[in-house]
């Protein structure tokens, strides 16, 4: 599947508008005006004919952005969040940051009106492991009764709208979870097939957004474990209206593809679009004091409205715009399509790294993690990499693997003690996501990507981008990152 695939009849349209506009321009008055109308009913007809059979997501559109003119600036509250698995340790005074789960509780407390969740899949609850009892279910459990309780108001009233958008359950992800919530009347649940749509892949998403004002995105799966036996990494946002706005947009696209009876992705109305992107990102005024720029990407390209960046190209863009350095922390890495039945080649991250490293000079660091479920033949992906390392040629490539520790107890806990994030850092950007970094992810499997820029009137030496690079230097530095072998 291309990976900058546009959506080429949408372009047509504004195309075709902008045309006859400058044809009319140029022309007498009288015939002037008779070419505006032309123009007008075309695009009536165009804005009709491209929206009326297709729902609409319950957003504005917002025009922002240093592509649109405006000098605004969107006030936000903007942090990381982690969950550090129990029994992970760092020196004391090293970067500590809200708890994942905090985070989740601190939304559900503000939430007014709407939750909207999207995830791969459901295991808050303990029992949804069977044979562990482990009292680090706890926090989950919590999560998931905070949910069922919305089913009959709770503590409050009246209750919120709580909508969820999951990857198709399967014999391994049930989903009992959403089952339970959705039979208690808690929340209203829609299920996607992405092998309907694209022979394969999965809603690999982990996003909740709280009345349109606020939201979460990371690494943390609505599982038990990504509170306390997993390594994740996300952000918080609060009272960002804006970029919640955008974000929610990409949620409705699910929203609207697990309801539709149909087989192939629709052409995006207006509805959906989005004016936030790489080349015209949103100014933000993060915490008070750090004026940013800020858009969020998505995949795979269908899932991509107009005006909407890639998540690959939001990756590469990241890359190909550092001077000095890039860190990267992803729990897998691989330059190829690696869950079809025969491999295919998948170059484009790998390649505009070593461009970076060769061409540039740009320090580039790898942080993969390595547990029991990691694939040996990945290594010898990674050490073609690092085999550029040259001082003499003055090309800097380092990669180290970073391994969760674990003891009788918690080995055996399944598909827990993984450093799970899903990030890059460079000397002016910070690029959260929910992908891991092999083509799958990007061709055929839906993510989200965070980025965030610093721009020329940022002052202040901490922000969110130094905080993200600060958890790269604490993890890359620590005891449990070994250099690849």
């Amino acid at each position: 599947m291309p990976e900058y695939k546009k959506l080429e009849n949408q372009e047509a349209d504004v195309e075709s508008a902008n045309v006859q506009e400058n044809e009319a321009q140029q022309r007498p008055a009288a015939s002037q005006q008779a070419g505006q109308m032309v123009t007008v009913s075309l695009f009536m007809l165009l804005f009709l004919g491209s929206s009326y059979f297709q729902p609409r997501p319950r957003l504005h559109n917002y025009r922002g952005g240093r592509g649109h003119g405006m000098e605004r600036k969107d006030d936000c509250d903007i942090q990381l969040v982690e969950s550090i698995p129990i029994g992970l340790t760092y020196p004391e005074g090293s970067p500590t940051f809200l708890s994942t789960h905090e985070a989740w509780l601190q939304l559900l407390d503000s939430a007014k009106t709407s939750l909207d969740i999207a995830s791969f899949y459901w295991t808050l609850k303990g029992e949804d492991t069977p044979g562990v009892t482990d009292n680090s279910t706890q926090p989950g459990e919590e999560i998931f009764a905070r949910l069922l309780d919305n089913g009959n108001g709770g503590n409050r009233s009246p209750r919120i709208k709580i909508r969820i958008a999951q990857s198709e359950p399967s014999s391994v992800s049930p989903n009992l979870d959403t089952k339970l919530l959705e039979s208690a009347g808690a929340a209203e649940v829609v299920s996607l097939s992405f092998p309907k749509y694209f022979g394969s892949g999965v809603l690999h998403t982990k996003l909740w957004v709280v009345d349109e004002q606020h939201f979460y995105l990371g690494s943390a799966n609505m599982d038990w474990r990504a509170l306390t036996q997993v390594k994740e990494m996300g952000v918080l946002v609060q009272n960002c209206r804006q970029l919640a706005l955008d974000v929610a947009k990409i949620f409705e696209e699910y929203w609207y593809l697990g309801n539709s009876k149909e087989s192939v992705i629709p052409n995006w109305d207006y509805s959906y679009h989005t004016n936030n992107n790489w080349e015209s990102p949103l100014q933000l005024k993060v915490n008070k004091n750090v004026s940013m720029e800020g858009f969020l990407s998505s995949s795979p390209p269908p899932l991509s409205a107009y005006g909407r960046t890639n998540d690959l190209d939001a990756i590469l863009n990241t890359i190909n715009s550092a001077i000095t350095y890039v860190n990267i922390a992803v729990m897998d890495y691989y330059p190829l399509i690696i869950y079809e039945k025969n491999h295919h080649y998948w170059p484009f991250i790998d390649d505009a790294l070593r461009r970076a490293a060769v061409e540039r000079g740009v320090a580039v660091k790898l942080l993969i993690s390595w547990w029991k479920h990691s694939n040996p033949s990945e290594d010898k992906y990674l050490k073609s990499l690092q085999d550029l390392n040259s001082k003499e040629d003055k090309i800097d490539i380092q990669i180290r693997r970073f391994t969760v520790p674990e003891d009788t107890n918690q080995e055996k806990i399944p598909f827990g003690r993984v450093n799970h994030n899903k990030y890059m850092v460079t000397d002016r950007v910070a690029y959260i996501g929910t992908s891991n970094w092999s083509g799958d992810y990007f061709t055929d499997t839906a993510g989200i990507g965070l980025v965030l820029q610093e721009t020329h009137e940022t002052e202040s030496t901490h922000n969110l981008r130094s905080d993200l690079r600060n958890v790269f230097e604490r993890d890359w530095n620590s005891k449990y990152a070994t250099p690849l072998k």
